[in-house]
């Protein structure tokens, strides 16, 4: 492991800097994890061919449009550069916090549009992954989504929504999805091997390459879901969620509730993920739909609302009763362990089983 001291491997305006290069860690060469760009796609018909049912997958919405990638593929890839919906997003996921974040490619600086590449850096920095793009060599925090070092420094990429759930999830919910294609994968990467065994260990105290003993309102490895509540933080233990199948909460007089979606594997537990524990996942959305206070129940693989007995789907769609056809207002949220959200956002709240 070395510390950053190769400005002859990079063209990064290292002068341009938020803090101390010190602070980065390269543990890898930068061309180590190689970014699948351009990425093919099967429909279901063709994706059961290849994958199974209960495999691990990231999705990704936009409108009627809906994208599954194998999170096998981002275990050693980290970062899929693609377009939905005619927005280029990059899909990325850091396994030291197992984060997993969308972001838009695109934005607007000093009023010209650019578009960007991104690839992993090889470096980690507060035991998170640090991106690069291919345009500039700028260096970006995996977690924020901030750029920290060069040209594009303090640039902000905007965060899109996403979901993990099961294959045979997305192909319930997500009609004409498609999934990323089997013959993207390189011959010589282990899929389907978690390089971090055991590294979910609840009772872990410290992250790998955290240089100094994490924030002690949460245990670090402690799974969390973090709700971005106009700008505010608000952290969920996703055992919590798991236990009430859902959650009816008043945040920041918010009204929001969260769906608890079984069947996703943890990516970090066992040497061969599938023979991993379930840990499942979330997804929030406005409880406020049609001008009515909705408060959820889960019964059946769905989740009733008790004002009118509706049945809505983990997309937030009602299949069944007096709002089908309608759907609920999605609210951001990342799933990860706890360090990641106190680490870099210190004023995050944090739910209360009390309450």
């Amino acid at each position: 492991m070395n510390r950053v001291g190769v400005n002859d491997e990079w063209n990064t305006d290292l002068e341009n800097t938020n803090f101390n290069l010190w602070q980065y860690q390269a543990l890898t060469p930068r061309d180590a994890f190689k970014a699948i760009n351009h990425p093919k796609f099967y429909n279901e018909e063709r994706a059961k061919d290849f994958y199974k049912g209960n495999e691990n997958v990231v999705v990704v919405s936009q409108g009627r449009e809906h994208k599954a990638y194998p999170m096998e593929f981002l275990m050693f890839h980290q970062v899929i550069n693609d377009r939905i919906g005619g927005m280029p997003i990059a899909i990325t996921y850091c396994p030291l916090t197992d984060a997993i974040k969308v972001f838009e490619r695109r934005f607007e600086r000093n009023g010209v549009q650019r578009e960007l590449v991104f690839a992993p850096s090889g470096m980690v920095r507060m035991s998170n992954v640090v991106l690069y793009d291919e345009q500039s060599e700028s260096w970006w925090q995996q977690y924020t989504g901030k750029c920290e070092t060069g040209e594009l420094r303090n640039q902000q990429l905007t965060e899109r929504d996403c979901i993990r759930m099961t294959m045979n999830q997305f192909y319930d919910n997500c009609k004409y999805g498609l999934v990323l294609r089997f013959d993207e994968k390189d011959d010589l990467l282990p899929y389907g091997i978690n390089p971090y065994y055991k590294y979910d260990n609840i009772l872990t105290e410290k992250p790998l390459f955290l240089n100094h003993m994490p924030d002690e309102r949460m245990m670090p490895m402690e799974r969390v879901i973090t709700l971005n509540l106009r700008g505010d933080h608000m952290i969920y233990p996703l055992e919590e969620i798991r236990k009430k199948k859902v959650i009816n909460d008043t945040p920041n007089d918010m009204y929001i509730t969260i769906f608890y979606v079984d069947g996703s594997k943890s990516m970090l537990d066992q040497r061969e993920i599938n023979q991993s524990k379930v840990i499942g996942s979330a997804v929030a959305f406005s409880s406020l739909y049609d001008g009515v206070w909705l408060s959820f129940s889960k019964k059946d693989g769905l989740y009733i609302d008790e004002q009118s007995q509706s049945k809505w789907n983990v997309m937030g769609e009602c299949v069944d009763g007096h709002f089908k056809g309608g759907h609920l207002t999605p609210i951001h949220t990342t799933q990860s362990f706890a360090f990641p959200e106190l680490e870099f956002y210190s004023k995050s709240l944090i739910y209360s089983i009390n309450w």
